[in-house]
């Protein structure tokens, strides 16, 4: 005796006039992918045309940019400041760096 089937939804039987379902045929397959180049700052940094200090510094610029004209310069600066500081002492934000240009922000801040 079997128990095949307890708990599953019965067969839905397909409406009148549908046709049943063809066999593709075919196997799925996905293409091979291309290589994804860096560009920008970190293609730079990877040619060792600048250093971390400055990719990190036009990340951080980049990343405050909405708020030039929002927050006086002082603020502006406190902000930026705070997330250099985080860059630096937050092992998660360390990691992502780390797997982003595969440099430490730790060795950045020496």
């Amino acid at each position: 005796m079997s128990i095949d089937g307890i708990g599953k939804a019965p067969p839905v039987p397909a409406p009148e006039g549908a046709a049943a379902p063809r066999e593709s045929g075919g196997e799925f397959r996905i293409g091979e992918s291309a290589a994804v180049a860096p560009s920008g700052d970190l293609a730079r940094l990877e040619r060792g045309e600048i250093n971390l200090e400055a990719y990190l510094e036009a990340r951080i610029g980049e990343a405050t940019q909405h708020l030039a004209g929002r927050l006086s310069p002082e603020q502006l600066d406190f902000v930026k400041q705070t997330l250099r500081s985080e860059l630096e002492s937050d092992p998660v934000l360390g990691e992502l760096v780390q797997r982003a240009t595969g440099k430490s922000s730790a060795s950045a801040a020496t």
